[in-house]
């Protein structure tokens, strides 16, 4: 952040790859290298990422990598926990060497952990970090998107939505179901990190073992991964605004499919292979030397009629500063992306404001809080459905995207301007016309609106000794409609057009309270963290209803009051779910050396029943700091 008197503006044109493997770079290449350490030793886990990008790996047991990159300028970035960040640029070169080198700050960097804040070199467990800049460095709309080649043991995997999650699976998977991590933001767990604003974190810390983890206790089993975010700091008010603006690209597409009348050679080398006779409905009769393409016959590209290149742009202001009293930081966040897939996109706006007052000198309350409200329109990007897979490997190229000509049709008289299909002739499937569905369905909508924040009370009792009690949750609402129109270029049409419409709320809480000792006896350091947390989750409702028959697909008539017959009204409720905990965590230092670290706990939740609604969650870890010792001197 820079003073307010002068103003920064970040302005930069990015080119993102989104979506499908189908896109590639015109000058791509493949990088294999090898990463040692100081010593020569080959380095395992080493984070390589090509900068600027979310493409990157990590070094297997020997040390090597194979990275694809766009050209001679790439600039790799190499990172591992606890030696200096490198950046190369790849030039001509193939094959690279990388040597890095011990970072002695970074070992003293702070880390936020379960319940407490440690250097770094005093973190026995396995923790990861990534810093701010990193995060930001790569411009996409969600943290989870962010997090992409920068931590070892942490996949990331995004399906291409705007706007959309990706899934975070820390040190693979541990279970058929529910493999998301716990995120844990500014002291309340959740699972949803998507409404909060990249540039708005201080710190992120990825807890991966049980060692690091399990002060969490029972959520833990997939990882935590702690998020705290900025706050005021006490040297007069700054103010910083930066944005970028920049496309994306979808690529070309698969090259491998048949055009339509490869399509239609196809069918004739089946006759050939088991002897068919007959009269094709579309290519006339099997006896003819070739098949015949019908005069309506178009040659449609239809990864090319679904998908556009697409803006994206985020705009950030904050506002922050304070005095030894009292500290403030404030946010707004713009940001808007639209989907390569045609009509698809999304928008957020979200709002920041933490703030920390210091009464007398033994007392300090603050709160953080962010309001978020989003909005657009997805499509499934994954499934049978999908645009992808019901245009690009399903629908014929034969048909057209729109009739030129009169075709009298199996299930509709064509006129042109009418959408095509697969009504104009026998064996075209029954897939829809994908681009028809994405413009129909461009006015329907979809969004919520989010609060997440807590407020807290830290009381310094004694030196060293300090109590603080937490209490925050979030609260969503949401709404969707959804008008499915009647259709008639089908072979299996829709035939009447139907509206749904749906709203709910959600909500959850948790209350916090811990009592930290923190001190050094001489040779010896102690840091003891106990609590007790309750907290309440999956309390909300919802409701929606169907109605079917509209006389007019006007947006103006589309209400549920409006449609000719109910076909569907649904309510439902969610059943809240309450865990209470008790917690120990102990963390021992000998002669800044030895370590060891001990954690216990006991989680109550409502799932189970009255003889099975407890258990215990203990870890102890150990670390010998080698390098301290004198004969390594």
């Amino acid at each position: 952040m820079k003073n307010i008197h002068n103003y920064s503006l970040r302005a930069g044109v990015v080119a993102l790859l989104m979506v499908f493997s189908f896109a590639l770079y015109a000058q791509e290449r493949v990088v294999t290298g090898v990463v040692s350490d100081e010593n020569n030793s080959p380095m395992p886990g080493v984070n390589v990422l090509v900068k600027g990008t979310s493409q990157g790996t990590a070094t297997d047991a020997e040390g090597k990598f194979s990275l694809s990159v766009p050209n001679d300028e790439a600039t790799l970035v190499i990172s591992f926990v606890g030696y200096a960040t490198t950046e190369i640029v790849v030039g001509s070169r193939t094959n690279v060497a990388i040597q890095m080198t011990p970072d002695v700050t970074t070992l003293s960097e702070l880390v936020v952990t379960g319940y407490a804040i440690q250097e770094k070199k005093d973190v026995t467990g396995s923790v990861g970090i990534v810093k701010p800049a990193e995060l930001t460095a790569i411009p996409v709309g969600n943290v989870s998107n962010q997090l992409q080649g920068r931590i070892a043991g942490v996949t990331v995997v995004g399906n291409g939505q705007p706007g959309s999650t990706s899934r975070v699976r820390i040190r693979g998977f541990s279970s058929f179901q529910n493999n998301d991590p716990l995120y844990v933001v500014d002291g309340v767990p959740t699972q949803d990190i998507s409404t909060i604003n990249p540039n708005d974190i201080e710190t992120l810390s990825v807890l991966k073992d049980a060692g690091a983890a399990s002060v969490y206790g029972s959520r833990t089993s997939n990882g935590v991964v702690v998020i705290t975010t900025k706050s005021g700091v006490s040297s007069g008010v700054k103010v910083n605004y930066n944005m970028y603006y920049g496309s994306q690209f979808a690529g070309k597409g698969p090259e491998n499919l048949l055009n339509a009348q490869e399509y239609a050679d196809l069918q004739w080398m089946v006759y050939d292979n088991d002897g068919t006779t007959e009269t094709h409905p579309i290519y006339g009769p099997s006896s003819n030397a070739n098949p015949t393409l019908p005069s309506w016959a178009a040659d449609t590209d239809w990864y090319d009629e679904i998908t556009d290149n697409a803006s994206i742009q985020n705009h950030d202001l904050s506002l922050s500063g304070g005095n030894q009293n009292a500290r403030f930081y404030g946010g707004l966040n713009y940001f808007n992306q639209n989907g390569v897939i045609n009509t698809t996109f999304t928008k957020r706006f979200a709002a920041r404001i933490n703030s920390e007052f210091n009464i007398k000198d033994r007392v300090k309350i603050g709160e953080n809080l962010t309001a978020t409200h989003r909005s657009g329109l997805n499509v499934g990007n994954l499934n049978e459905g999908s645009p992808i897979s019901m245009a690009v490997y399903r629908a014929q190229p034969i048909i057209p995207v729109r009739i030129t000509s009169p075709i009298a049709g199996v299930t509709h008289n064509f006129v042109p301007g009418d959408w095509g299909g697969t009504g104009i002739a026998p064996r075209l499937g029954n897939g829809a016309n994908t681009v028809a569905d994405l413009e129909r369905n461009a006015d329907d909508r979809g969004f919520d609106i989010r609060i997440l924040g807590s407020m807290y009370a830290d009381v310094k009792l004694t030196e060293g000794l300090n109590f603080r009690s937490t209490f925050g949750g979030t609260f969503g609402q949401n709404y969707f409609s959804d008008y499915n129109f009647a259709t008639y270029e089908r072979s299996e049409n829709v035939g009447t057009a139907s509206l749904t419409e749906g709203a709910g709320y959600g909500n959850d809480w948790v209350w916090t309270n811990t009592l930290t000792f923190n001190k050094k006896f001489g040779d010896h350091s102690l840091l003891a963290v106990g609590g007790y947390e309750a907290v309440k989750y999956g309390i909300g409702r919802n409701v929606n209803g169907s109605r079917a028959g509209y006389f007019s697909d006007a947006v103006s008539y589309r209400t549920l009051s409006n449609g000719a017959s109910i076909t569907a009204l649904n309510s439902g409720f969610a059943t809240p779910t309450t865990l209470v905990s008790n917690f120990l965590r102990v963390d021992y230092g000998f002669l800044d050396k030895y370590l060891l670290s001990a954690t216990v706990r006991r989680d109550g939740s409502s799932r189970f029943g009255a003889d099975n609604r407890y258990g215990v969650f203990p870890s102890v870890t150990a670390a010998w700091r080698v390098s301290q010792e004198s004969f390594l001197s």
